[in-house]
Formats: C-alpha cells, sequence, structure tokens
C-alpha cells in the first residue's frame, strides 16, 4: 500500500508550492497530497484535514509556519508522526501584524485579513487546540535559527517536552529554503 504524505503549507501560500513539489521529488513512492486551505477560517481548515486524514489513510502530515499549526492538531487528534518547520503556535499572537490587505504568494489572490478572521483563530486555540493532549514522540521539528517571523523556536521544547526530534538549522530563514536536508527527519518519521 502507497504511504500517504499530506502538506499543509503556511498563511499565503497554497497547495502544489515549492515545498510539496520537492518532497515529491524526495519521495516518488509516496504519495504527497498538498490541498490548499482558506485560513480565514480555522473550523473549516479542521474539517477539511479531519476528513482527508481520515478518507486517505495519511500516514505522516507536514506542514510549515501556520501549516506546522495545523501538522500538530492533526498529531494530536488523530495520532499521526508529524514533520513540523517553523511553526507558529499562537497564530491568534502571529498573524497579528498581518491584519489587513493579503496576497497569496502562490496564486497571486488578493484578499483582507481581518480582526474577526483573528478572533476565529483565538477561539480555536482555545477551544480545540490547547485541549488536545500531545504525544511529543509522533512530533519531529525543523526549525531555522534565523527565522526573521518568529524568532529562533527554542521555546518549543518547553512546550512539548517528551519530544525528542528538535533540528535546527542556519541560514534557512522562515521559509526554510532547503527543504532537500529534511530527507531524513521525514524518514525518521515513518
Amino acid at each position: 500500500m502507497t504511504k500517504k504524505i499530506l502538506y499543509i503549507h503556511g498563511f499565503n501560500s497554497a497547495g502544489g508550492g515549492h515545498k510539496s513539489m520537492e518532497i515529491k521529488k524526495m519521495f516518488p513512492e509516496c504519495e504527497v497530497l498538498s490541498p490548499t486551505f482558506d485560513y480565514k477560517n480555522p473550523a473549516d481548515v479542521q474539517k477539511k484535514l479531519d476528513s482527508m486524514v481520515r478518507v486517505q489513510r495519511v500516514n505522516l502530515v507536514m506542514g510549515t509556519s501556520l501549516g506546522g499549526f495545523f501538522a500538530i492538531y492533526c498529531a494530536m487528534k488523530h495520532k499521526l508522526p508529524a514533520v513540523i518547520i517553523n511553526p507558529t503556535i499562537r497564530p491568534s499572537e502571529t498573524l497579528a501584524k498581518h491584519l489587513g490587505k493579503q496576497k497569496n504568494y502562490v496564486t497571486k489572490e488578493e484578499y483582507q485579513f481581518t480582526a474577526a478572521d483573528l478572533a476565529k483563530f483565538a477561539d480555536f486555540e482555545r477551544k480545540v487546540f490547547d485541549k488536545l493532549k500531545c504525544d511529543g514522540t509522533l512530533l519531529h521539528f525543523a526549525l531555522s535559527t534565523d527565522d526573521e517571523l518568529l524568532g529562533d523556536h527554542h521555546h518549543l521544547e518547553q512546550r512539548f517536552p517528551d519530544c525528542q526530534d528538535f533540528n535546527y538549522f542556519d541560514q534557512q530563514g522562515h521559509r526554510f529554503a532547503g527543504v532537500k536536508i529534511l530527507k531524513p527527519i521525514i524518514e525518521r518519521a515513518f
């Protein structure tokens, strides 16, 4: 049976972007699912993820930034291994600087990200994310020491104390340019 990887893109990105294409090249024997999510309503993202994980029988989830937040959600909710790249774990705080007009890097679509959209993330964190039990052995972190948006990520070691797979990389920035260096982490996660 073919293993399935679900890749969750970040804020202002889309499915079928650079990282998912690189993952497909690295693991041609796997099916890489990379849908586009509308991040204005996290409850809708949650429903779509829950359905995909069950219907597609996903073996591994991956995500970058806001996608990393949702990858952690999937790992905790569905007991799946996850490779998490430069995640935000408090989108209600980190997305505050993105209020107003936005443009998706991949689709070039322009839209408004509002205070009401941000409030939905605070609600999701409080009612869903924070209530999930975490098995840190399922989490495999790939973290940039030079993440210009979220910092160096060392706080995650306190947030997920039972995780034993924190991997720090220099010169990757927030977008984590060197996807190919993640191959050993992904292999370990399977």
